[in-house]
């Protein structure tokens, strides 16, 4: 009784680990706030950056703000000198984040199309911007672009 028992037993364990292993697909986890700070002291942004809340860059970049979760964003503390930012959003699922990674590509592409006529020395930087999407997660960053793109690829690594 006792070895059927044992027997019994090893073939519910094993049933159970397996059906375990299955139970969820590995996904990317994407790219996090802390990234930004990692970004930040990595150098490849030029002068001060002020950091904004959620709530305006919704409005910045067109985005419902109900598909954010979490986030951050900087941008430029003088926007006359420099096109810097940088945003990273966590939104509520991957539908959300391709309509924000849309909405970062026309931000980009607004500010590019605004620095030719006012502030041409920032049109390399723009440029050079990076928008990338992870998952639920998109991040946009204008910055060095000799720089920027190498950073960028080394979070999460």
């Amino acid at each position: 009784m006792r070895k059927k028992l044992a027997v019994l037993f090893a073939a519910l364990l094993a049933v159970s680990l397996v059906g375990c292993s299955n139970s969820a697909p590995k996904t990317s986890s994407g790219y996090t706030v802390d990234d930004a700070q990692v970004l930040l002291d990595a150098g490849v942004f030029d002068g001060e950056m002020g950091q904004i809340d959620l709530d305006t860059v919704a409005m910045l970049y067109d985005i419902d703000r109900d598909t954010i979760q979490d986030g951050v964003s900087y941008l430029a503390s003088n926007t006359s000198v420099s096109a810097d930012e940088l945003t990273i959003l966590v939104l509520t699922d991957e539908e959300a984040a391709k309509t924000a990674e849309t909405a970062c590509e026309k931000r980009l592409d607004h500010q590019l199309k605004t620095a030719k006529n006012y502030t041409p020395a920032a049109v390399p930087r723009l440029e050079g911007g990076v928008i990338r999407r992870q998952g639920n997660t998109v991040l946009l960053a204008v910055g060095d672009p000799s720089k920027l793109p190498g950073v960028v690829d080394q979070l999460g690594n």
